[in-house]
């Protein structure tokens, strides 16, 4: 299809053969003496013993066989049919003399301390890689559990609505719209923010419409110069609004078709999750939005990060000044049950924008990331998607165009449009042929391999896929799979400060010849600061009114700082999954432990924490830290167990909340499990006429038979 493809320029050159002379067990030269058995360097780079000085077959001159310390070489002293000399398979190698020197001590000396450094650089990698390993697993696991409760309350909500007619013709999927519709919210976009008023001691930036250059200019300037002064909320409100007018009047669907720039580009950026300095970085080097230069963001914008806010508005800000130049992918996270989790939890959006703006804009939000398109198509040839092709067999751009798009992603998948719209946003690749389960991410959750990848590609008449979603394991900005035909773009760098990956961004020219970019954004704080020193223009807020709760300032710098903040997340997180499964470790050991000393090999320890947590974790590299094995390589369960409990326990009181609201919910939930009811009779507690609503009264009672008696006054504070 004419789509060129990245390459990786690697410097394979040999040394040449030629040059005569006269077979010689030394070459003694004031420069250059070398004789058999002199340890030598080739090249200045392979350490070796000289095995032959001489003539021979394959080239005239002097040629010197070096046997090499380490198996780098290209034979065993034999070449061409003639044998010069003999050592280890690959370890012979022939250069010309001029090429070999004599190894001075100092140079072993340089060798060994280079050995020694490269050695703890690489453990540092490695290490780094196993924890990293552990924490998106962990990442992973949370996602499961999110997909398993999702699935939990849409089975309550199909009893619900079986028990009572009146709410039975609500849709499954409630829509940004229909609970906007319930909260007021006026169903005319361009009416959005007319009735939010500007105070007067307001110092960000004023948005006028239409967009001018001189307007998105200003607006980025704002941004780079103090993102932490957030854009008024009738702004937003107002960006929102003509956006998603623009999407309805220019008939947006589920698959969108761009071109590049002719004489341009287009950028293709992968998940940025709130990480500004990301996206401002990839800004500077490319230029913002223009005739030339075209932009295509692929979802997760949202969550994680302290400033998706300021990405959105300068994207929203950009797409209406060159609406042909702009373009964003719907991801996973743009959802709204994803939002409201907080920050630690994979979500964060609704809190960012809380904190700085309101609900309303938030909802706002939701409509509009409900009118994204699922997949973007470049020149008829490259598609773009977030996470990865449906499992539906024989799935053409026309079938994913036709499907109700305006809805949240499903909870559990029913139909075959939920399939398509749920593995579009949450698919990721394997290697092994067709289609599995990806249950580390949840039980809807599936894989694609790449003959999957092929007949797609194949049947739309298409050449690449790219596609975001997830860090690679290899923590580059980028991955291809599916020999080539598939390409994971993520451009977040050092994921939420931790990860220690590179950032990627695709950059296609007019031509679909494309090159990949990686980086490594600095913090914030310092390209903030570095804007503000080189800038004419004075930065229009010195007082920031917000202050970053996860502030970019104290990202890591280093790759042993970001394993650091890792491992101690990983093991936070692993401690609090151990207390979960307590009774279930404790009977699997104990089945090993036959005579009841309480020691089981660290073997069967790792053995245990796999099969029961059900987590893919290096957990060889974590056993000297979690389980503390003997100097017999014996682990003591149960001293493990209560350990871990007891720290747990510590951890839990220091961070008991004692206010009254939750003692009476921990008071209320302990009931109810105590009366074991089924889960119809433990509705009917709170709802006893049945007509699907808890009325004040209704859930006093309730509070009373739990044996929870408080005054009117806090009822209400807690409803």
């Amino acid at each position: 299809k004419g789509v060129g493809t990245r390459r990786l320029v690697k410097d394979c050159s040999s040394s040449e053969q030629s040059g005569s002379t006269v077979m010689s067990s030394t070459m003694s030269s004031p420069k250059n003496p070398i004789s058999i058995g002199c340890k030598v360097t080739v090249k200045g780079k392979s350490k070796g013993v000289v095995r032959y000085i001489g003539p021979t077959k394959f080239g005239a001159g002097i040629w010197v066989g070096v046997e090499l310390d380490k198996p780098k070489g290209q034979h065993d002293g034999s070449y061409d049919g003639q044998r010069y000399f003999t050592c280890k398979p690959m370890h012979g190698v022939y250069a010309i003399a001029a090429d070999v020197q004599p190894l001075k001590p100092w140079q072993s000396a340089v060798r060994v301390i280079q050995g020694l450094v490269r050695g703890k650089a690489e453990k540092q990698v490695t290490d780094h890689k196993k924890t990293f390993l552990a924490w998106n697993a962990l990442e992973l696991d949370e996602e499961a559990q999110h997909h398993e409760q999702c699935a939990t309350q849409e089975r309550v909500e199909a009893i619900l609505r079986a028990s009572h007619p009146s709410i039975a013709q609500l849709p499954n999927e409630i829509s940004a719209l229909t609970l906007a519709n319930a909260c007021g919210m006026s169903p005319d976009f361009m009416q959005w923010g007319s009735d939010i008023e500007v105070e007067a001691d307001y110092e960000g930036p004023h948005i006028q419409f239409p967009i001018t250059p001189q307007g998105a200019a200003t607006l980025l300037h704002h941004i780079r110069s103090n993102p932490d002064y957030p854009v008024h909320k009738k702004y937003v409100a107002q960006l929102l609004g003509r956006i998603c007018q623009h999407l309805v009047d220019d008939k947006v669907g589920a698959v969108n078709q761009v071109e590049v720039p002719p004489k341009g580009k287009l950028v293709v950026f992968g998940d940025t999750h709130g990480q500004l300095a990301d996206f401002l970085l990839v800004l500077q080097r490319h230029g913002p939005p223009s005739d030339q230069v075209a932009y295509l963001l692929n979802g997760d914008i949202a969550d994680r990060g302290d400033n998706s806010l300021e990405i959105f508005v300068v994207i929203l800000v950009y797409k209406l000044l060159y609406p042909n130049r702009v373009f964003i992918n719907r991801g996973n996270h743009e959802n709204h049950d994803i939002n409201r989790k907080p920050a630690d939890c994979g979500g964060g959006f609704y809190d960012e924008i809380m904190y700085k703006l309101d609900g309303s804009i938030f909802l706002m939000f939701q409509q509009f990331f409900e009118l994204l398109p699922l997949m973007t198509i470049i020149n008829k040839q490259v598609c773009v998607l977030h996470g990865g092709i449906p499992r539906v067999e024989g799935l053409t751009l026309n079938r994913v165009n036709a499907i109700v798009r305006r809805r949240q992603c499903p909870k559990i998948v029913q139909t075959i449009d939920d399939a398509i719209l749920f593995d579009l946003m949450w698919a990721d690749p394997q290697e092994a042929k067709g289609i599995a389960m990806a249950a580390q991410r949840g039980p809807n959750c599936r894989k694609f391999g790449p003959d999957i990848t092929k007949r797609f590609l194949a049947d739309n008449s298409l050449s690449l896929c790219i596609r975001s979603h997830e860090v690679p394991i290899s923590l580059r900005g980028f991955e291809e799979r599916h020999e080539g035909r598939l390409l994971t773009v993520f451009s977040a760098s050092n994921y939420c400060g931790q990860a220690g990956n590179y950032g990627a961004i695709v950059v296609f020219d007019d031509e679909m010849s494309y090159t990949l970019e990686e980086h490594m954004a600095p913090d914030l704080d310092a390209m903030i600061l570095e804007y503000n020193k080189t800038t004419t223009i004075p930065p229009i807020a010195p007082n920031p009114l917000i202050q970053r709760k996860n502030s970019e300032r104290d990202r890591p710098q280093s790759l042993a700082q970001s394993r650091e903040l890792m491992n101690h997340e990983v093991i936070s997180k692993l401690e609090v999954k151990i207390c979960q499964y307590k009774d279930e470790l404790w009977w699997y050991w104990k089945r090993i432990d036959e005579n009841g000393s309480g020691m089981i090999p660290a073997a069967k320890w790792r053995e245990g924490m796999t099969n029961t947590l059900k987590l893919e974790i290096p957990w060889f590299s974590l056993q000297n830290e979690l389980a503390r094995p003997n100097q017999n390589g014996e682990v003591d369960y149960r001293d493990f167990l209560n350990r871990i409990r007891n720290k747990a326990i510590m951890t839990g009181l220091k961070k008991v909340d004692n206010s009254w609201e939750k003692q009476i919910l921990v008071t209320l939930y302990e009931s109810i499990l105590m009366a074991d009811l089924t889960l119809k009779q433990t509705l009917a507690e709170f709802d006893p006429d049945g007509d699907g609503v808890v009325s004040p009264w209704e859930f006093k009672q309730a509070l009373q038979k739990a044996k929870v008696d408080i005054p009117d006054g806090q009822l209400t504070a807690l409803m």
